[in-house]
């Protein structure tokens, strides 16, 4: 009789595996910025599917999102040290175009997401930076905070939505600046260029076992 529900038995063992391992592959990490805080701090958080969001930058002032003028965007700079050259804004939540979106501005915790636009012939997307700027609101705890009044998030590769929160100093979201870099793409090799590495590691193998 009990072989009967062997098979019913496996195929519930089956699904309960698949299920674990989705719930496990929807994992969710919460990043910190800054990661050290002390009583006065200005704490940012974004939450992502695993591997998770990591702190890249904090400071005090102004995300603008210009390169230029007076008083240039510092995330400029601190990305071109860090990956280079080909840094870029991409959008920001306070104009166009609508490539990045976000709820609760003004408040202090809500949703983002975003979708890439097609980078240039020849080149592609890396090192996408996600950046928030606290403003003005919140209740008695702000007066004590001295910063950071931005944070600045490196998002994990293929991570283009989440949520964020302003933990501490009570100071809503400004608005929400993206940037990346813009790197030259990999070139794939030819069709003959693959084949002829294949042949030329058949060939190695050949003479090893000749040897």
């Amino acid at each position: 009789m009990l072989n009967k529900f062997k098979p019913v038995l496996a195929a519930v063992f089956i699904g309960s595996s698949l299920l674990a391992a989705g719930a496990a592959s929807a994992t969710t990490v919460t990043a910190s910025c800054p990661g050290t805080v002390t009583s006065t701090t200005r704490v940012f958080k974004v939450t992502t599917a695993a591997p998770g969001a990591t702190c890249f930058a904090t400071g005090n002032g102004n995300i603008s999102g210009n390169n230029q003028g007076a008083n240039p965007d510092p995330l400029f700079a601190l990305m071109g040290a860090a990956f280079g050259t080909g840094v870029q804004l991409i959008d920001k939540t306070d104009s166009g175009p609508a490539i990045l979106s976000a709820t609760g501005v003004s408040g202090l915790s809500g949703l983002w997401s975003f979708i890439l636009p097609a980078a240039p012939k020849g080149f592609a997307w890396t090192n996408l930076v996600l950046a928030f700027k606290s403003g003005q609101g919140g209740g008695p705890v702000r007066s004590r905070i001295t910063g950071p009044s931005w944070a600045a998030f490196l998002l994990p590769n293929g991570v283009t939505s989440g949520s964020w929160q302003i933990a501490t100093g009570q100071q809503s979201l400004s608005h929400a600046n993206l940037y990346g870099q813009l790197a030259p793409a990999p070139v794939p090799l030819p069709a003959a260029g693959l084949a002829l590495l294949a042949g030329l590691g058949a060939m190695g193998a050949i003479r090893r076992r000749k040897a």
